[in-house]
């Protein structure tokens, strides 16, 4: 092995040491009291998109200047995209009737209906909040005509989607009395579930 190879292999070591001993902290759901029939049965959840920094395990705030910064609080245990879709997933099996998974589809039935989250800003802010904004849709396909077969004359009846096409845009935020790992974790996890009943009214309503 070359000396180049092993300096290499040695800075790799360092920084696997390094990570490793950086504390590492979980997203974990906040409860609620909603609970909603859902106009469909079964739902997916597409992997929800976070901005770059947002979904980087280094724990990201905003500086005085408006500035994203990689703080020293140490790392997210899991990764957020998956974490955040996870969280969503669960809140909405509890608030409604639906059977709701993420994707990859677990579940021999397809899915009814679909949500995809697309999140803009999600970020310990320095006005001392948690901001989370972006937009989320949602909706189902439209069932096949029925054929009149009493009357052929007639044209095949037309069925609505049983969940109408939605896009909707939202913008929350939660104090952050203390600027920790902990205090923002649980914001994050208030954002989600403030979130997630948004999205669970809507299911509730064609």
């Amino acid at each position: 092995m070359t000396v180049a190879k092993v300096l290499s292999a040695l800075a790799l070591a360092a920084l696997t040491a390094c990570a490793d001993s950086e504390p590492q902290y979980l997203l974990e759901p906040a409860p609620s009291k909603l609970r909603v029939n859902s106009v469909v049965r079964t739902v997916l959840v597409r992997t929800v998109s976070l901005p770059t920094y947002a979904a980087d395990q280094k724990i990201a705030v905003q500086g005085e200047n408006g500035e994203v910064l990689a703080s020293d609080f140490g790392l997210w245990a899991d990764e957020p995209e998956r974490a955040t879709t996870l969280i969503i997933s669960r809140n909405l099996n509890t608030m409604t009737s639906a059977r709701v998974a993420p994707e990859p589809w677990p579940l021999p039935e397809p899915p009814k209906g679909v949500i995809d989250i697309r999140i803009e800003t999600f970020i310990a802010t320095k006005a001392n909040t948690f901001q989370m904004s972006g937009q989320y849709f949602m909706g189902s396909e439209t069932p096949d005509p029925i054929d009149n077969f009493d009357d052929p004359d007639k044209p095949p009846r037309i069925l609505p989607a049983p969940l109408s096409d939605k896009a909707r845009v939202f913008d929350i935020r939660v104090a952050l009395p203390v600027n920790s790992a902990a205090a923002i974790a649980t914001a994050q996890a208030t954002a989600l579930t403030t979130l997630s009943e948004q999205i669970a009214r809507d299911l509730s309503t064609r």
